[in-house]
């Protein structure tokens, strides 16, 4: 199975945290990896410095795939 990487800024840490995973596809590795992010958001929105929380997906020659993001915006009225 092809290898792909995660990385991963969670709202504990602004510098991101790599995981290896094993999915038969691409398009698996992108399911999981929103599923990742919605699993973190709901263990709580994100916070300062960076007020965001993100999966980017690498290929096994960590070419690039997708970025996912959860922004937390706060506007001032």
């Amino acid at each position: 199975m092809p290898k792909f990487f995660f990385q991963i800024i969670d709202r504990t840490s602004a510098e991101p945290i790599e995981v290896e995973h094993d999915f038969a596809t691409a398009e698996e590795a992108k399911r999981q990896a929103r599923t990742a992010l919605a699993e973190m958001a709901r263990d709580g929105l994100p916070e300062e410095p960076l007020n965001m929380l993100t999966v980017e997906v690498f290929d096994a020659e960590r070419k690039p795939i997708i970025e996912l993001r959860l922004v937390l915006e706060e506007i001032p009225k």
